[in-house]
């Protein structure tokens, strides 16, 4: 009995070991920023609810009672129920609407703790406004988008950052009725305008999505429900080089199809673990902060850097290279100078905002003309809709010093998604950052035209 009591210590003890070891890992990638939260419908609760009794079911049951139905049911089912009463679409997404806006108007606890960590990125499978309002609540500047089935997003976003997250709601949102997935027939259509890409998911998505730097931490995401396994090929969750964890609750475990719904996304490199309610989301914070937190400015994502190439006596030092964006993008730069950095790229950054004041035929000017090596171009759909901005001065000035440097590359246009080119830069080929492995085609132009320079300069010396 003694030797049993002790081997079963030990299993405990490797157990606790092992969580503890996936909490860090998992703590180290959100500290990166390149963890892709996932929140599920049944992380949807109302803040005063001790039972924590999920808004889909709640809402499912509301609509049954209104047209004297019985019984439980999914909100799909009994939102079909539902229309097939009433034959009114828009009476259903009224009635929606306004439970939402009633039952989620504060946030939680559980969801002001997952606020305060680093994520850029936030899908929610829930219409309403309980993470937004706990990013608000962190004293930081979310912005929210959501999928719309029917027709395309009209709402400009900006590319999501640490302190302007991105809450992305992909069945719709409550206060855009006609882009809820409500009933089956929702469902069908909302898969095949998803999968089609029309309308698109928008690029700011799109482009944290496809890192391949990115994981993902699920969390009552109902792995169950057989339409995810498309969703989540499309989303190109699967294969990452960091496993996803997926926490789910109860409900899920006592499932019939559960061990079904494990078995497949386990192959895909997606890990289950019981979800401990208000417990998670605390351990999850107090483990980040307990770590510490970045300092201020420092970049969310640090990759490890390259050994330095074997570089001829005459230039010891890196390629310094000058950034031209868009104001609005200023986060989505500050991440690109952080991966830029990190492989041995040095960023030559206006800390002082000179961009915005009037020292910049001063400054500026004799910064791309004189002391930079190459200029990068960051296009994104914010900075090709704009008619005026500073960066048209910048890229002309960068083009005047392109065409007196022969065969080597200074000015180098890169694209942030499906956008297009600047008409002085047509000429050009540019890279997709987003892309799979742009950022790695990126640091390899640079650094090809780098060693031509070097070799270049050595001879002349000789």
């Amino acid at each position: 009995m003694f030797g049993l009591g002790k081997k079963v210590r030990v299993e405990n003890s490797r157990q606790a070991d092992g969580e503890v070891r996936e909490l860090r890992g998992l703590v180290e990638r959100i500290k990166r920023g390149d963890c892709v939260l996932v929140l599920g419908p049944r992380l949807a609760f109302k803040a005063d609810d001790p039972e924590r009794r999920p808004l889909d079911e709640m809402l499912a049951a509301e609509l049954l009672e209104s047209i004297g139905a019985a019984g439980p049911a999914s909100l799909r089912r009994a939102a079909d129920l539902y229309y097939r009463e009433t034959r009114d679409r828009e009476v259903l997404e009224i009635t929606v609407r306004d439970f939402y806006e009633r039952e989620a108007s504060a946030t939680t606890t559980f969801h002001r703790d997952l606020a305060a960590l680093p994520f850029r990125l936030c899908i929610s499978a829930s219409p309403d406004n309980l993470m937004l309002r706990a990013f608000e609540a962190a004293e930081k500047t979310p912005q929210e988008g959501h999928y719309n089935f029917r027709e395309p997003a009209t709402a400009r976003l900006l590319m999501p950052g640490v302190e302007k997250p991105l809450i992305y709601h992909l069945f719709g949102h409550c206060e855009d009725p006609g882009s809820l997935v409500l009933t089956e027939g929702d469902l069908i259509e909302f898969l095949v305008a998803i999968v089609k890409g029309t309308p698109p998911v928008p690029d700011q998505v799109r482009s944290l999505l496809a890192d391949p730097s990115a994981s993902f931490l699920f969390l009552g995401f109902g792995f169950h429900n057989w339409y995810l396994r498309v969703l989540l090929q499309v989303m190109n969750v699967y294969g990452r080089r960091s496993k996803a964890l997926a926490f789910e609750d109860e409900q899920f475990f006592d499932h019939p199809e559960h061990e079904q719904a494990t078995a497949f996304f386990t192959d895909r490199l997606i890990e289950f673990r019981h979800l401990r309610w208000d417990a998670f989301a605390r351990q999850l914070r107090e483990a980040y902060e307990a770590g510490g937190r970045p300092a201020p400015g420092t970049p969310p994502r640090a990759t490890p850097p390259r050994p330095a190439a074997p570089a001829a006596s005459l230039a010891e030092r890196a390629p310094k290279a000058f950034v031209s964006y868009a104001s609005e993008d200023r986060d989505a730069v500050e991440q690109l100078a952080a991966q830029l950095e990190a492989r041995g790229i040095d960023v030559w950054q206006d800390k002082q905002d000179l961009r915005a004041g009037d020292n910049w035929d001063n400054t500026l000017k004799d910064v791309i003309s004189r002391r930079v090596d190459y200029v990068i171009v960051v296009q994104t759909e914010a900075m090709t809709s704009r008619v005026e901005g500073v960066f048209h001065r910048e890229i002309a000035a960068a083009l005047i010093r392109q065409g007196n440097m022969a065969d080597f590359r200074f000015v180098i246009p890169i694209k942030v998604g499906d956008c297009p080119m600047l008409a002085s830069l047509n000429h050009v080929h540019a890279i997709d950052v987003s892309a799979a492995g742009g950022i790695e085609a990126l640091t390899t132009s640079i650094e090809e035209d780098w060693q031509r320079r070097l070799g270049r300069e050595g001879r002349a010396i000789a």
